[in-house]
């Protein structure tokens, strides 16, 4: 299985030293990368300059910890695991984080490699400021930033790749389970996704992430199948797991 995933926050730029983002961190998007690869696939990770990536995110002695031999040793365990799977990793990291690179890089992936699944996890910049070369004077009294809407860089995936997996990510907070699925049918239905993972930030900041799998009904796209995970520590796998499934049944489907 050959997999795409993206991860992190966009980068919109009010002037040369100033800049908008979001609060991703790229976290779960790590996370199904390594479940992919611990599934087998090939993975190319597109990425955010700041965002977590696979292994590296875990990367990093706990001077803390109670018992420092034990973290050693799950370092040393970690690196092992990634020298198993590196010649299967491909991160892309872009170097400004921009919408627009964003678009270009996953656009080259998707014609240049045989992709069948893609995971867009990346949180893309909804508007981006018109940016003011140099340097904006520090000493305004106020600052008015006019914004113009950023494209929607997962609406161009089946043009790039029409026979891809896709599956997309839909983030409100603080909302009603149903409207948070209703939301995530419609994105299916506006994106062309086959699937689309829904989220709510409130579950994530209080530490027990749930996502509901939302995809269209057989015959009615007007009504959803859902499928709802954790919370649980294992929750990216039990993603990867369900999404292989519905490819595997998919190509079952079509061969048959």
């Amino acid at each position: 299985m050959n997999v795409v995933v993206t991860g992190g926050g966009t980068i919109a730029p009010i002037d040369d030293v100033r800049q908008i983002t979001n609060v991703s961190s790229g976290s779960f998007a790590a996370r199904i990368g390594e479940a992919c690869l611990a599934q087998g696939a090939t993975v190319w990770h597109i990425a955010t300059p700041t965002a977590l990536l696979p292994f590296d995110r875990q990367a990093r002695f706990n001077l803390d910890a109670a018992d420092p031999q034990a973290e050693a040793n799950r370092l040393i365990d970690l690196a092992q695991t990634y020298q198993n799977v590196r010649d299967r990793f491909h991160p892309r990291v872009l170097p400004k984080g921009t919408v627009q690179a964003y678009a270009q890089t996953l656009h080259e992936t998707l014609i240049n490699q045989p992709i069948d699944v893609a995971f867009l996890a990346m949180a893309v910049s909804d508007f981006e400021p018109i940016a003011t070369p140099g340097k904006i004077k520090s000493n305004l009294r106020s600052l008015d930033i006019h914004c113009r809407p950023t494209r929607k860089v997962i609406r161009s995936v089946r043009d790039s790749a029409p026979n891809v997996y896709l599956v997309g990510f839909k983030l409100l907070s603080n909302v009603e389970d149903s409207d948070l699925i209703s939301a995530a049918l419609e994105a299916c239905r506006n994106n062309r996704a086959d699937l689309t993972i829904a989220n709510d930030l409130k579950t994530l900041r209080q530490g027990r992430h749930v996502v509901h799998l939302v995809e269209p009904a057989r015959r009615d796209d007007l009504e959803a199948r859902v499928e709802t995970l954790g919370p649980d520590e294992r929750l990216a796998e039990l993603v990867v797991a369900g999404v292989f499934k519905r490819v595997r049944n998919k190509q079952i489907l079509k061969s048959s």
